[in-house]
């Protein structure tokens, strides 16, 4: 390559205006696209160093710096060549070579040769595998984006995603994290589940106040807004550290430590109900459901319409406690009528046994809770199954301050509940809806999802169970609304607390884990919209 276009690569990368000039010169000679793409490459490597930096440092900024420039990813078989490198770059800084000659030093020249030719640009580390309701500062994070180095914001919602190597990182949002590698990753500040798999064993979760390896497992890992860190071991072992002062520790299933902002390590009780571990694949395009409107008819007759599950609908009564009272009153209702429960002594039972099991389920309604409402108040929305630990389904306004805050949507029964944060005794309309996965793992924990008028709501307080809801026991009631499941004996006085109080219109139950998208369609609607894939 002749002198002529040496200086014109020398202005170039001293920032004159040659541009023109250099893409001409690029067309007639292609030796000297070749060489610029070399010195351009090599320019972008050692910019970002502006004075010497400890080994590791060097590595880790190189890496980043890489991978922002070029979109190439470190891989672990050049973590060695990087480092040698990094120990000649900081020997011709400290003897205080000129830029000039660095940029011609042989030993700078031959790195970066080898280096590009091992390298291969990575642009996406993974994709983006389920979803719920996943919003960044970007915008809606969908199904299938790519993941690609660099930080990745959730700022709502849920998502996981898959990396090449196999690793399932599932994240609830605030997340604010640095995806370095498919091998490693940066946690500012959130909450997430890794799952391992063999094979990629090593993977490294860094976050302000601690690292944390995989030997091969699945953990939950916090940090809140200050950096302060937790990590729970759910399955295997893993090796955390404060920092590269201190000693690895290994913690294998269900043990926990804390870290805080001044490297202290402390021992806490592991607890994996707090990290959401799974999310719902696709629903149905069609599912199946039942449907009772509470429309006012003659008697005391309560129809069910919508699909049918297992191709039958199930009608349902009014019944009270007090002698020839029919039972709940019609009220004017979000679409139509609607019914209203006293709270002392009415209620709606159908002949419809429930979805059974770790079944997945979606249950839906429009709920007014009064603003008078009273703890006494709060039994039984709508319910089936056994009155056992795990083994029934209702749905109440918590009534309980020693389970969590009270007038929230709760799930479950004694120790086993879900409880939301959405206070709605406020006298006005709400829609609720209720999701479950199912599956073998199916727990209330990590399972479940709660919508308040088509938003996905917090979680207050989450317990680690098992769903296993049970339609079949002598014991176990079909779908009631308004009534405790505990309520058994009519003549009891002593249970006249154990009705809901308020209002409740168009109950739907499907036998499928519905999406936002269905849930939204509902409320807006009254009526179940397919979605098309």
């Amino acid at each position: 390559m002749n002198n002529a276009y040496n200086e014109l690569i020398a202005s170039y990368l001293a920032g004159d205006d040659v541009e023109e000039a250099l893409i001409l010169a690029c067309k007639q000679d292609k030796t000297l696209f070749d060489e610029l793409s070399k010195q351009v490459a090599f320019e972008r490597v050692i910019k970002f160093v502006n004075n010497a930096q400890t080994d590791e440092a060097f590595v880790n900024s190189f890496q980043i710096k890489l991978a922002e420039q070029t979109g190439a990813v470190a891989q672990t078989k050049n973590i060695s060549l990087i480092r040698r490198f990094a120990r000649v770059f900081n020997n011709i800084l400290n003897a205080q070579f000129a830029w000039r000659y660095v940029l011609q030093s042989a030993v700078l020249v031959c790195f970066v040769l080898v280096f590009v030719q091992q390298y291969s640009p990575i642009k996406n580390l993974g994709l983006v595998a389920k979803v719920v309701n996943a919003k960044s500062n970007k915008g809606v994070i969908q199904l299938g984006d790519n993941i690609k180095y660099g930080q990745f914001l959730l700022t709502q919602g849920f998502a996981e995603i898959t990396l090449n190597n196999g690793v399932a990182l599932l994240l609830e949002a605030p997340v604010d994290m640095t995806v370095l590698a498919v091998d490693r990753i940066t946690l500012k500040e959130g909450n997430l589940v890794a799952r391992v798999p063999k094979g990629a064993e090593g993977f490294k979760v860094d976050t302000p106040t601690s690292e944390i390896v995989d030997l091969g497992t699945e953990f939950g890992v916090s940090v809140d807004k200050k950096g302060k860190s937790q990590v729970h071991v759910i399955d295997g072992e893993v090796k955390v550290r404060a920092s590269k002062d201190h000693q690895y520790e290994h913690l294998t299933v269900d043990q926990a430590r804390a870290f805080d902002l001044k490297q202290q390590v402390a021992i806490i009780q592991s607890q994996p109900q707090r990290f959401m571990r799974t999310l719902p694949s696709k629903a149905s395009s069609d599912p199946e459901y039942v449907h009772w409107p509470l429309n006012q008819e003659a008697g005391d007759v309560i129809s069910c319409a919508g699909s049918g599950i297992d191709g039958k609908c199930f009608d349902g009564k009014r019944y009270s406690t007090v002698e020839n009272k029919v039972g709940p009153e019609f009220i004017a209702g979000k679409f139509g009528e609607a019914v209203f429960f006293n709270g002392e002594d009415d209620w709606l039972e159908t002949t419809f046994s429930g979805i059974g099991g770790n079944k997945p389920r979606t249950v839906a309604f429009w709920v007014k809770i009064p603003k008078d409402f009273a703890v006494n108040n709060g039994f039984g929305i709508l319910s089936w199954g056994l009155i056992d630990d795990h083994a029934a389904w209702q749905v109440s306004p918590n009534p309980a301050e020693s389970v969590g805050p009270v007038g929230r949507i709760r799930i479950g029964i004694k120790n086993a509940v879900v409880v939301g944060t959405t206070d709605l005794r406020d006298n006005e309309w709400h829609h609720v809806a209720l999701v479950l996965f199912g599956g073998e793992e199916s727990n209330l924990s990590t399972h479940v999802l709660m919508y308040i008028d088509g938003k996905l709501e917090n979680t207050a307080v989450k317990s680690l169970a098992r769903v296993n809801t049970k339609l079949n026991h002598p014991e176990s009631k079909p779908l009631m609304m308004g009534r405790n499941l505990a309520f058994s004996n009519l003549k009891n006085k002593k249970q006249k607390y154990k009705f809901f109080k308020g209002g409740l219109d168009e109950v739907y139950v499907f036998d499928s884990a519905l999406e936002q998208e269905h849930i939204i369609n509902l409320m807006k609607h009254n009526q179940i919209q397919p979605i098309r894939y």
